[in-house]
């Protein structure tokens, strides 16, 4: 984008603001960036970032958005208008899926929070509320999801394959509880959380399934990794990663533990799921492993749209 143009949309945005307008604010941040950093180097982490940075600016100024600043493993954009930042977050999830997809041995895996408001604008930096509740929601966002407040949501529409689903709600660091809403972009079929809103296993309508993982989850696996790598695996890992990290780690992250941590699709018919008494077990490789807390009528429910989605894609019975 040529000067002329970004200093066209920041007027826009400023002119907004000055009139009493809500503009959008963007925060996008790299999930494990830090852990990254410390098991590949600076060099490797900058050449991350240096992609990240890349795919978003494209994506933010294709919809006249400007990038306010960067934060080696984040960004900081704003928009004149609110829908142009929701298209603008759908299509740079849609271009890191695309790229992960090329090299799937170095992935990134980002999440995306979104607000309104009307903060103040100096030469290089916004300030005010909107600006720490979009970078508390992008916090609380999986890797692959983009998040944003009730009011957001209730002022826009996403494109037209999309639509927002009701998170209820979440508790945000200094800003107390707050209704969130997620903004769906994979086309997708089917979904299944758990309880604690940790893990979402989402059925899309390739026939592929995506694992979204919380920073929680994120931080768990990497310790179960560490405690892998030295031959332990002690009583206080969760049951999940005690019976299964280091195949979930193969199969459903990445197969190296250089790319642990990051959340990846797979295709649906590498993965099954069966109902074991009042336990849900995905079957991703040799050994199953137990999805605790999770609501055993939604796993069924996940598991006949995964049987529907192998019959269509090859046309025969699929158990």
């Amino acid at each position: 984008m040529s000067w002329s143009t970004t200093l066209k949309n920041r007027q826009q945005i400023r002119a907004r603001i000055d009139a009493g307008e809500q503009i959008a604010v963007m925060f996008s941040d790299i999930r494990e960036f830090t852990s990254y950093t410390a098991r590949e180097g600076d060099r490797a982490a900058y050449e991350l970032s240096h992609i990240h940075e890349t795919i978003l600016r494209e994506q933010i100024e294709e919809r006249d958005g400007i990038v306010v600043k960067t934060m080696g493993d984040g960004i900081m954009a704003a928009f004149a208008e609110l829908s142009p930042a929701v298209h603008s977050a759908i299509e740079i999830q849609r271009a890191i899926r695309q790229r992960n997809a090329e090299h799937p041995r170095e992935l990134i895996d980002i999440g995306i929070g979104l607000a309104s408001g009307t903060p103040i604008m100096t030469e290089a930096d916004l300030i005010g509320h909107s600006v720490n509740l979009s970078q508390r929601v992008s916090s609380l966002a999986k890797g692959g999801q983009i998040l944003t407040t009730k009011e957001f949501a209730q002022e826009t529409l996403p494109e037209k394959e999309c639509h927002y689903i009701a998170l209820g709600k979440r508790e945000l660091k200094g800003l107390g509880a707050l209704h969130l809403y997620e903004v769906t972009w994979m086309s997708e079929v089917a979904r299944l959380t758990d309880r604690d809103d940790n893990l979402t296993l989402i059925l899309t309508d390739r026939g592929t399934i995506v694992a979204e993982l919380s920073k929680e989850m994120h931080a768990q696996i990497d310790n179960a990794i560490s405690h892998l790598e030295h031959g332990s695996t002690d009583g206080r890992l969760s049951s999940l990663l005690q019976r299964g990290i280091a195949r979930f780690t193969r199969t459903m992250i990445d197969k190296s533990l250089n790319a642990a941590g990051i959340a990846r699709e797979q295709s649906v018919d590498a993965i099954d799921l069966s109902i074991d008494r009042d336990q849900v077990v995905m079957h991703a490789g040799r050994k199953p492993i137990r999805l605790n807390g999770v609501d055993i009528a939604e796993a069924a429910a996940f598991r006949e749209k995964m049987i529907e989605m192998k019959k269509k894609l090859h046309g025969k019975h699929a158990d």
